[in-house]
């Protein structure tokens, strides 16, 4: 029976750090998890120490992976999320989610924005525009809060109960919960923007369990140029896309 040689210690000559590969092995079992969780569960998961394991815990809090509850449980913070947009590129699936949105957009003919959260505010992580000139009211890579956003009422309405708490603590500009289970029952949100003359807004989770939605997806247009039910028809159709996109760059990462 031939020994199984691994491939960074023979080509670098250098073994791997076992505590990082039991904290990669932590993670991977976090992901997993669809609710926050406590100590003894993950312990169980990874069949260590419940000691070691809360001290791994208590490590990514403190480097906000993260968060705790005064319950003593856990949940994944949104600081993965920029690993996994690096993994995206790495995969070139962001060249692919970038087409889609190329695409979607040339279809409605307005501008589609991608955005996720980032700490306490929405990021815009992809952008869409049609052939021909329309009002760009988001960028690339733009920060803005989670209040009065059709992104941020979608992407805080399928958040898991504890961040939505976390983050209701330091911000009392939040959609209500009636607003947020709106958004979950409709499947989707919608704003006027007065300030663009005035603008209207659609905007879809990318996926549909919550803890699960990571991304929204959102149309803006000039009031009364489009008709909403043909944008959310269209937009809906683009965020299976995507999910499908985005969950076949984490089977890369797997495998």
């Amino acid at each position: 029976m031939e020994n199984k040689v691994d491939p960074i210690t023979e080509t670098s000559g250098t073994a791997p750090l076992t505590s990082n590969l039991k904290m990669l092995r932590l993670l991977e079992e976090i992901s997993k998890t669809d609710a926050p969780f406590g100590v003894s569960e993950i312990a169980r998961r990874v069949g260590g120490s419940r000691s070691m394991v809360h001290r791994q815990l208590v490590t990514l809090v403190a480097a906000g992976w993260l968060s705790a509850n005064s319950q003593g449980s856990y949940s994944l913070t949104f600081s993965p999320v920029r690993l996994g947009q690096a993994a995206l590129r790495h995969a070139s699936v962001d060249v692919r989610i970038a087409e889609e949105l190329t695409r979607l957009a040339g279809e409605l003919g307005e501008g589609v924005s991608l955005g996720t959260l980032d700490g306490d505010a929405v990021t815009i992580v992809g952008r869409g525009l049609p052939p021909r000139n329309v009002h760009v009211s988001l960028k690339h890579g733009q920060r803005f809060g989670i209040g009065g956003s059709a992104l941020g009422s979608v992407l805080l309405s399928y958040l898991p109960e504890a961040e939505t708490a976390r983050l209701r603590d330091i911000d009392d500009e939040l959609p209500s919960e009636a607003e947020c289970a709106r958004v979950r029952a409709d499947g989707f949100a919608v704003l006027v923007d007065s300030d663009y003359d005035p603008i209207e807004i659609i905007a879809v989770p990318v996926g549909r369990s919550t803890g699960r939605v990571r991304f929204a997806l959102s149309a803006h247009w000039p009031q009364g140029r489009t008709k909403p039910d043909h944008v959310l028809s269209l937009l809906e159709a683009g965020a299976r896309t995507i999910e499908d996109l985005t969950e076949q760059s984490a089977g890369i990462l797997l495998t």
